[in-house]
């Protein structure tokens, strides 16, 4: 593209400009440098990436610094090695062994009801029919609690037993289906209920019409199934024989068994086991995750209190022998944390709680005992412990870093108060470093009164934060200020200040704006490279100037820049700014020039003035990113 030098630029929109990638691609670096920090912390804490992103968000609390600062600390200090990481944990539970078992059980059921379904049933009507009064059986269902039914049997052409009828049921009875007695009365036990014949009841049902004892089991697992489903349940379950059959009577342990396994998963989950000492026996009754947490296996037998000690680390002894003797002697409750040494040698530390049971006597008669495994815990509370010291000497060396960030940006810069007034313009400038460490960048600004008579001012921002930041902001300015003593036109000058910036090492991007002011003619000859366009203040109307979308310095080496030529009128006011004032990761960009160049509408027409207008009214975040402000008054 050659330079168009006499080509003049109205007043118009400003469309969308190179700023709305910058801010696209630091909002994708901080994700980046979230995700990365997640997963870092994850591998040093053991434990997944969702918790270590709460404890990442605790840290950054704690340390005083939002969240993304937090991140790039972590991200910096380098994730390699678990810094006291621990076990990450356990796996859900299989649910294999059980599937397998149900299917078992839906197979053998299947074959039952195949074999039962195919037996002729047109006789059941007239069978119950024939069933006389049976004074005992009413007296049994009456008198029944739990769920109770009066069977009658239906032999077969060998006069042996081939199945129950349901005669009659009492209103409280329900089956593993819920089914009661307006659904069962008249079916076949079987046919319903193949589970009887899995579990050898029916058989039993059959030893006590015929004249065997009366059938009583407190407590069996039972399992049954109908129309594809099973259904398990330990029952208690009694049969007596009456006149006209049997009377059998039952109760599901579902509340129990619902119970029981609720205590199983509360020991699984939160690794804490149960165990009483019998003190009068001498016999103790340890649930299974006691002897886990103990290192004992399910066979071995758990030590008495007194007996405690030897399976306890050396260095947790007089702590415990002290917690024993407590409890008995003062006989009260005791609590402590001490640490069992595995067999593999590896150290576990449980959180015990014991209470001694008292007798008329006022003497312990049996000890209770909890423990729980918080191993997991406290390798967490080491490690996170470890990263915070970590973090904190990295946050150290990010704010001697910001030091000399500072102070080489007000080396390089020159005071807002000591800048060279140019030839036909009065200007003002505001240049504020971010105050957070993390985001202090490259903001920069450039005076100079040419030889021939002209005005050169300019204002940029290098890419990315920190020290390399100031860095290319100094090298990009220094170059700009070394390259205007040619006299060439501003196209050129940004064209090869394109090149010195391509040629950075380490490699370095930023925009800028270049500007040479005729003051006789008052003409305005710029360039801009990737950057937000000035705005125009004339006659109460204020409009981005519309620029040529140059790309970004350093983006594209040996680029011909185009110089824009724009004519100037006494009174009007020029404002430049960096992407700090308009830029807020929860706004649009283009909404947020809007309202800038609304602001600048109804400013002041000094440029002191207008620039601490600017900033009261838009809401600058001096946290945020560096500013740069420039307000040029045409005389």
């Amino acid at each position: 593209m050659a330079d168009a030098e006499g080509a003049s630029a109205q007043p118009g929109a400003h469309g969308a400009h190179v700023a709305d990638l910058e801010d696209l691609r630091d909002a994708a670096h901080d994700r980046a440098v979230l995700s990365e920090a997640r997963v870092v912390l994850a591998r040093r804490l053991g434990v997944p990436p969702a918790e270590a992103l709460q404890h990442l968000i605790w840290l950054a609390r704690d340390l005083d610094m939002d969240l993304a600062e937090a991140a790039s600390l972590l991200v910096k200090d380098g994730g390699g090695g678990a810094v006291g990481a621990v076990a990450a944990g356990r796996n859900a539970p299989r649910a294999e062994e059980a599937t397998a078992e149900r299917q078992v059980v839906l197979s053998e059921a299947e074959d039952v009801l195949r074999r039962v379904t195919a037996e002729d049933t047109g006789d059941d009507a007239e069978i119950l029919a024939a069933v006389p009064d049976d004074p005992a059986a009413r007296a049994v269902l009456d008198g029944a609690l739990d769920s109770a039914t009066h069977l009658v049997p239906v032999r077969g052409p060998d006069g042996r037993v081939a199945d129950f009828l349901y005669a009659d049921l009492n209103d409280v009875a329900r089956d593993m289906f819920g089914r009661g007695k307006e659904e069962l009365i008249g079916l076949r036990l079987l046919q319903t209920d193949p589970g009887a014949v899995l579990s050898g009841l029916f058989d039993q049902y059959v030893e006590v019409l015929e004249g065997g004892p009366s059938l009583e089991r407190s407590s069996i697992l039972y399992s049954t199934a109908q129309r594809g489903l099973s259904r398990s349940s330990r029952m208690s379950v009694r049969c007596v024989a009456v006149p006209t059959g049997v009377c059998v009577t039952w109760r599901y342990h579902f509340h129990e068994d619902r119970i029981a396994r609720r205590l199983e998963r509360v020991e699984r989950l939160a690794l804490i086991g149960f165990g009483e000492w019998d003190l009068a026996t001498g016999e103790a009754d340890w649930t299974p995750q006691m002897l886990a947490n103990y290192g004992l296996a399910p066979d071995e037998v758990p030590p008495m209190p007194h007996d405690l000690p030897k399976v306890v680390a050396d260095d947790d002894l007089p702590l415990v022998e002290e917690a024993v003797q407590t409890m008995f002697s003062r006989r009260e409750p005791v609590e402590a944390e001490h640490r069992v040494i595995g067999k593999d040698g590896t150290p576990r530390n449980l959180w015990v709680f014991a209470e001694p049971v008292l007798g008329e006597s006022g003497l312990p008669v049996s000890i209770n005992i909890v423990s729980q495994d918080i191993t997991r815990r406290r390798g967490v509370e080491r490690a996170l412990a470890e990263t915070r010291r970590q973090m904190l000497k990295q946050q150290e060396r990010m704010a001697q870093e910001r030091r000399v960030a500072v102070t080489l940006r007000r080396a390089i810069m020159p005071d807002e108060d000591e800048v060279e007034q140019l030839p036909g313009l009065r200007t003002a400038i505001r240049s504020m470093a971010a105050e957070t460490t993390a985001r202090i960048g490259g903001d920069w600004f450039a005076l100079r009164r040419l030889p021939n008579g002209r005005a050169l001012f300019a204002i940029g921002d290098a890419a990315g934060h920190g020290l390399p930041a100031a860095a290319s902001m100094a090298r990009t300015r220094n170059g700009l200020l070394g390259l205007s003593c040619t006299g060439e036109p501003v196209g050129r000058l940004v064209g090869w200040l394109n090149d010195l910036v391509s040629s950075m090492e380490p490699p370095a991007t930023g925009t800028a704006i270049v500007a040479e002011f005729e003051p006789r003619g008052r003409v305005l000859e710029w360039t801009c490279a990737g950057h937000p366009p000035p705005i125009l203040i004339r006659d109460d109307r204020a409009v981005p100037l519309e620029a040529v979308r140059d790309p970004l310095l350093g983006a594209m080496p040996e680029w011909e820049y185009m110089t824009v030529a724009t004519r100037l009128l006494p009174g009007d006011m020029l404002f430049l700014y960096t992407d700090g004032l308009v830029e807020r990761r929860d706004a649009d960009l283009d909404e947020r020039i809007d309202r800038l160049t609304g602001i600048l509408q109804d400013c002041a027409r000094q440029p002191e003035r207008m620039l601490d207008q600017v900033l009261a009214r838009m809401g600058h975040d001096r946290a945020a990113d560096d500013t740069t402000l420039f307000a040029l008054h045409v005389e």
